[in-house]
C-alpha cells in the first residue's frame, strides 16, 4: 500500500513539474525559432555580400582558361611562322650567295634559271624576268610608259648618259605615277672607286620641262639630300616648303600663278606606274623628248623620296604643277650660310604658298657610302 502511494506521489510531482516547465519549454522553443531565423538572415546577407566577389573569381578563372587557350594557339602559330621563315631562307641561299659574290640581282636570276633542271618554258620565263627594267632598279634610258630601257634612245643619248644613269624620257603618253625612292645618286663607292657624275653634267637630279613643259598633278620632293636645290620657271596652284634644313635659304614667294589645282587624266591609254625602290645611280634625269616643242607632257603624280645625292645640284624647272611639296630635305654642302643652298627663284609662282619651319644650318656635303657587296 505504501509503495503504491509513493508511485502516485512521484507521478503527481512529474505532472506538476511538467506543468511548471511548460512556459520555459515554450520560451526555449521560441528562442530557438528566433535564433534559426536570425541565422538564416545572416547567411542570406553574407551570400549577397559575397556574390560579386564569387562572380569575379569565377570570371577570372574562366578568363585564365580562355587566355591559356589563346596563348597556346599563338605559340603554335609563332612556331610555324619561324619554321616557314627558315624554309624560305634556305630556298634563297643560292640567290643570296650570288649577290654576295657581286652579281647583280638580274644576273643572279639568270644563272639560277639556266643552271636549274626546270623545263625550257620556265627557263625562258626566268630569263625574261631577268631583263633590265625600271622596277628592278636598273639604270638606263626609259621612254615612258615602257618599263624596259629603250635601245634607240640609249644609243641617241650615249654622249650624255653613262651605264649607270637613270634617265626617264616623257612623250605624249600621260603617266599616272613616277615613284623613285630610297636610292643613292652619285654618293656611293664600289670596289674602292667613288661614283662620279657623267662628263659635263652638273646636276645630280634634274627634273626639266626642256623645250616644252611637264604638267604634273602633284610633285612630292621629300626627305632628299642635295648639295643645292634650285626651283625655277614653275607655275603652281599650291606650294608647300616646310621643315627643310638648308645651308642658306632664299625663297621668293611670287603669288601670280593661274594654274588650277589640277590632276592629270589619260583614260585607257594612260601609263599606269613607273616605280623603283632602292638603287645606285650616278645621275637622275626626267624630261620630255628634245623633239617635243610646244606640246606638254603629263604626269599625274611624281614622287621623289629619300634620295641621297652628291656632287651636283638638284634642279626642278619648267613645270606646271597642281600641288608641289618640298618637305624635310637636307640641302647644303659648303658649310656657308651666305651662299644659298635652297633657292626658289622669282620665276616660281603660286596662288597659294605655305612656307614654315625651314631652318638654316651649316653643313658639309654627305660622304660616299660603300655599295653593298
Amino acid at each position: 500500500m505504501i509503495k503504491r502511494i509513493k508511485k502516485i506521489i512521484e507521478r503527481i510531482k512529474k505532472l506538476i513539474y511538467g506543468i511548471v516547465m511548460i512556459p520555459f519549454v515554450v520560451l526555449r522553443g521560441a528562442a530557438r525559432f528566433i535564433y534559426e531565423i536570425l541565422m538564416a538572415f545572416k547567411r542570406a546577407i553574407i551570400l549577397v555580400l559575397k556574390s560579386p566577389l564569387l562572380l569575379s573569381i569565377q570570371a577570372y578563372r574562366k578568363g585564365i582558361i580562355i587566355r591559356d587557350y589563346v596563348m597556346a594557339k599563338v605559340d603554335y602559330l609563332d612556331s610555324e611562322s619561324k619554321k616557314w621563315h627558315r624554309f624560305f631562307q634556305t630556298l634563297a641561299l643560292p640567290y643570296n650567295a650570288l649577290l654576295k659574290l657581286g652579281f647583280s640581282p638580274q644576273m643572279a636570276m639568270s644563272f639560277l634559271a639556266v643552271g636549274s633542271t626546270v623545263g625550257t618554258g620556265v627557263v625562258v620565263n626566268e630569263t625574261i624576268l631577268a631583263e633590265r627594267s625600271f622596277s628592278n632598279r636598273d639604270a638606263g634610258v626609259y621612254l615612258a610608259p615602257s618599263e624596259i630601257p629603250n635601245s634607240e634612245l640609249e644609243e641617241q643619248f650615249k654622249g650624255e648618259v653613262t651605264t649607270n644613269t637613270l634617265r626617264v624620257v616623257l612623250n605624249d603618253t600621260p603617266v599616272e605615277t613616277i615613284d623613285i625612292s630610297n636610292v643613292s645618286v652619285n654618293s656611293y663607292t664600289t670596289n674602292g672607286q667613288e661614283s662620279a657624275l657623267p662628263t659635263g653634267k652638273t646636276e645630280a637630279i634634274l627634273i626639266d620641262g626642256n623645250n616644252t613643259r611637264i604638267e604634273i598633278g602633284k610633285l612630292v620632293f621629300n626627305r632628299n639630300t642635295c648639295k643645292t636645290l634650285n626651283l625655277e620657271s614653275i607655275n603652281a596652284n599650291k606650294i608647300t616648303i616646310k621643315d627643310n634644313q638648308a645651308d642658306g635659304l632664299s625663297v621668293y614667294q611670287t603669288a601670280s600663278s593661274t594654274i588650277p589645282n589640277l590632276r592629270v587624266s589619260g583614260g585607257y591609254f594612260m601609263s599606269d606606274l613607273l616605280q623603283t625602290e632602292g638603287g645606285l645611280y650616278d645621275r637622275l634625269h626626267i624630261s620630255p623628248l628634245d623633239s617635243m616643242s610646244g606640246t606638254k607632257t603629263y604626269v599625274n603624280e611624281l614622287k621623289l623620296e629619300n634620295i641621297v645625292s652628291k656632287g651636283g645640284s638638284c634642279d626642278l624647272k619648267k613645270l606646271d604643277i597642281g600641288e608641289l611639296e618640298v618637305t624635310f630635305n637636307r640641302i647644303g654642302g659648303d658649310n656657308n650660310i651666305v651662299t644659298k643652298a635652297l633657292t626658289v627663284s622669282s620665276t616660281v609662282t603660286s596662288a597659294n604658298w605655305f612656307v614654315d619651319g625651314n631652318v638654316e644650318v651649316k653643313m658639309q656635303e654627305v660622304q660616299n657610302m660603300p655599295a653593298p657587296d
